[in-house]
């Protein structure tokens, strides 16, 4: 099969669970021995784009980023050919092929409803009505899809197993809680440092919070560090490998603010056999088949009687966490391609 794959954005220019699902479904098209072409784009630098890769210069474009965006995309069509076109969460579209488009959620990195919002959802429409097919990645999504007459086919995430698995660690005193996730408001990860604030010194014996990921925002990573000051915190932006964190943990927090569409930080914490508190919310339960310990989103008090609850039982924890490791199996990209596969492959895209 010829397979055209379409994105604004390539790790490591920008890197989110957005990127990770499009970059690890390239690679599972190429290992699978299609016949594929990328084309995305770069608002920083294409460096580390594969050689391969038709980058798209998105710098300073703004809202013209999406023109650029179908501009090339229809350019390459007609050079490469493809028996089909696959976006990652991008309103364009490709005549005379047809197009199938990943819906990951509807906040589009916010927490509500806004221009840019309705804006998608309009582009979106548009798309189901020209002919392509949606593929979204969560029931939960797909009930907010519906909500807009658009139909779509659900295909869960995958998750790289064999880099997020548990690893031997050595006994050690205290309860390490870790949030990875991209540092921004709508993540919550100052939930996070209120709850872990709440705890008296004498509820949290050695206990210790990290806070780990990419920056998104820099004043509000340096509101944090504000808010953690005094508090035995960590704060690592940016940093080269985000697998070892979810490794060291004891327990992975959640407290998302946003409506997510799958919930990969509950989902990769689990492969790594570490138990879950993740914000309550339908994707998010879905992911995570209900396993850990939900609790009501931007409710702090809620969170440190959840990490009151696992920092205090151990042996709940490695229950948890043995429980998590195992339902997240489902998720293995060689399973989830199987299914984007048989979409792609299909007349129908079904």
């Amino acid at each position: 099969m010829r397979i055209m794959m379409v994105a604004r954005r390539w790790p490591p220019d920008v890197r989110s669970g957005t990127e990770t699902v499009f970059e690890s479904l390239w690679r599972q098209a190429r290992a699978a021995g299609h016949d594929v072409r990328l084309v995305v784009g770069y608002r920083t630098s294409s460096d580390g784009f594969p050689a391969d890769a038709v980058a798209v210069d998105l710098r300073g474009k703004g809202a013209a980023a999406y023109v650029a965006m179908e501009g090339a995309a229809v350019r390459e069509a007609r050079n490469f050919r493809p028996d089909v076109v696959l976006s990652n969460s991008i309103e364009i579209r490709v005549p005379g092929v047809r197009n199938v488009v990943i819906v990951h959620d509807l906040n589009f990195g916010g927490e509500g409803a806004g221009p840019k919002r309705w804006a998608r959802e309009l582009l979106y429409r548009a798309q189901a009505r020209a002919g392509a097919v949606i593929v979204t990645v969560s029931a939960a999504t797909q009930t907010a899809l519906s909500a807009l007459g658009i139909a779509s086919t659900v295909i869960h995430n995958g998750v790289d197993l064999a880099r997020f698995s548990p690893v031997p660690r050595p006994a050690r005193p205290g309860v390490h809680f870790v949030y990875p996730s991209r540092i921004l408001p709508g993540k919550g990860q100052h939930v996070a440092l209120d709850a872990f604030g709440r705890l008296r010194p004498d509820q949290r014996p050695g206990w210790t919070l990290t806070l780990v990921g990419a920056s998104a925002d820099q004043i509000y990573a340096d509101q944090l560090r504000v808010q953690a000051f005094k508090l035995p915190v960590t704060i690592a932006l940016d940093v080269p490998d985000i697998v070892p964190y979810y490794q060291d943990a004891d327990v992975v927090l959640f407290p998302t603010r946003m409506a997510e569409g799958f919930g990969f930080t509950a989902v990769e914490g689990m492969a790594c056999g570490k138990p879950v508190i993740w914000s309550e919310q339908p994707a998010i339960r879905e992911a995570t088949g209900g396993i850990g310990v939900p609790v009501p989103m931007d409710d702090a008090d809620a969170l440190k009687r959840g990490m009151l609850t696992l920092g205090n039982d151990p042996g709940l924890r490695e229950r948890l966490g043995a429980e998590g490791q195992a339902f997240v199996q489902r998720f293995s990209w060689p399973l989830v391609w199987t299914r984007y596969e048989a979409v792609l492959a299909s007349p129908r895209g079904a």
